[in-house]
């Protein structure tokens, strides 16, 4: 055994091998060159599993970038390799440190670019500027590149973009650009969108507006959060128009923004929509046409008569049945957080939402619990219906999530317009089944239906209701 080991051992106890055969002497170096190498790969691995992966991120609370290991195996392999030159082959340091001086020139000079890669990721890892699995947005020369960080490594950073395209930029690239990390300090960033209204639309009726669109996008699974909470400012107001910021927070690494974008633009144009409003128009144009109206609130009867024109439920009316119900119906304005009605009350009309977001709910049973969120209705939708149609208290409250304006509908108004128009009585029917159905679906999933009657013996009795108050048999 010790005759085995003792070629291991020469080079350690010193002794003589100048009378080896030459095959020999080959062997036994190649042998302890194996050795030297096997040691370092061992060794890193040992470092990797038990320091790197195991102490070093248990303490950041983080995992350990992949350079720092690769930094670590150039260091373990050149020390392998001045090992084998002073124990194996017999080299002094000093003609290693001086050919490697010489050769170290000589490589910096061909190798610039590498090496400043390798040090702008190794500073960038170093001050935690970003990690795998972050959105970033790097800003230099050319356009703006986005997306999720895939690898660091010590020659690039391989992002992947919202196309599904991996792009490597160059360590050395992000050193001298701007890079926005958009999952720090909170995974929750912030986005903005910017849009201009005409200066005569009043800036209390331009942020209800745009109040009730964010709602709406919020309560999208692929909408922005709710928390914190959206926000609108004013930030510029001149003969252009009033120029207004819609601020939204999302989470980057889990939505991508353009999809949230995508519907935080529709719920606004939907909402300016129906309140029939436009962005501003550029002030140097010159209009041949007609300038769209712009309606100021609901005051005149007009700009009723224009409102419920938008509406689908009453798409194809003449406008003398409508002209009739917008004189004949009431605004009423609702602020924030105001219950409209409450669960139980008496109802004699029925409301049409004009502008701003409402949430419909219920008292949970016996009062424990959470209560029961039935719908949220924007512009365009009818509430209050049911307890109108058939008489019985109001079976659930409503509460304002934001500054709202309503039409009022009474009884008398419904009954003259279902008298002139009779095509409106099967739409009133599909609504007050549709808003029946998704009632009980919303009770069947919170298990807090507590035996109620089906769904065909509560509808029936509210059809039945409308046909006697056109037939006026009440």
């Amino acid at each position: 055994m010790l005759g085995f080991l003792q070629p291991v051992l020469w080079p350690i106890t010193g002794a003589d091998t100048a009378a080896e055969p030459p095959h020999i002497a080959w062997g036994r170096r190649t042998y302890l060159i194996a050795l030297w190498f096997l040691g370092a790969v061992m060794l890193h691995r040992w470092l990797c599993v038990f320091v790197l992966d195991g102490l070093a991120a248990r303490a950041l609370g983080r995992p350990i970038q992949k350079i720092f290991k690769d930094v670590q195996a150039m260091v373990l392999v050149v020390g392998a390799c001045v090992g084998i030159l002073v124990t194996v082959l017999g080299q002094s340091m000093a003609s290693f440190w001086a050919a490697s001086g010489a050769v170290g020139i000589v490589l910096g000079i061909a190798l610039r670019p590498l090496i400043l890669d390798f040090f702008a990721g190794l500073g960038a890892n170093l001050d935690r500027a970003y990690s795998i699995g972050d959105w970033i947005v790097v800003s230099g020369t050319g356009d703006p590149i986005r997306g999720w960080i895939e690898e660091i490594n010590w020659r690039t950073l391989r992002l992947r973009t919202r196309d599904g395209v991996i792009v490597m930029v160059p360590n050395s690239r992000l050193a001298t650009s701007a890079v926005s990390n958009h999952s720090l300090p909170q995974p929750e960033s912030r986005f903005q969108l910017r849009l201009r209204l005409d200066a005569e639309v009043g800036a209390d009726r331009a942020l209800r507006i745009l109040s009730a669109a964010l709602s709406a996008a919020t309560s999208r699974t692929d909408g922005p959060r709710h928390t914190p909470a959206p926000e609108i400012l004013v930030t510029e107001a001149s003969a252009a128009g009033v120029e207004y910021a819609v601020r939204f927070w999302l989470d980057p690494s889990k939505t991508s923004p353009d999809t949230v974008t995508h519907v935080v633009w529709l719920c606004i144009l939907d909402h300016l929509g129906k309140a029939g409003l436009t962005f501003a128009h550029p002030q140097e144009n010159v209009f041949l046409a007609r300038m769209p109206q712009v309606t100021q609130g609901y005051r005149q009867v007009d700009d009723r008569l224009a409102f419920l024109r938008r509406i689908a439920l009453f798409h194809g009316f003449p406008d003398s049945s409508l002209r009739t119900l917008a004189a004949e119906v009431r605004m009423r304005a609702v602020r924030r957080g105001q219950m409209l009605f409450r669960e139980g009350d008496v109802g004699d009309s029925m409301f049409l939402v004009a502008e701003g977001t409402l949430r419909v709910h219920r008292a949970a049973p016996h009062g424990i619990g959470q209560p029961l969120e039935l719908a949220t209705l924007e512009p365009g939708n009818l509430l209050g219906e049911r307890s109108l149609l058939s008489g019985e208290p109001r079976n659930a409250s409503v509460t304002a999530l934001t500054e709202c304006i309503l039409m009022e509908i009474t009884e008398d108004s419904l009954r003259h317009l279902l008298a002139s128009e009779p095509d409106l009585l099967p739409l009133l029917e599909k609504t007050v089944a549709e808003r029946e159905a998704a009632t009980r679906a919303r009770m069947d999933a919170s298990k807090s239906d507590n035996g109620q009657p089906s769904l065909p013996g509560k509808v029936q009795p509210f059809i039945q209701r409308m046909r006697e108050m056109v037939l006026g048999r009440r």
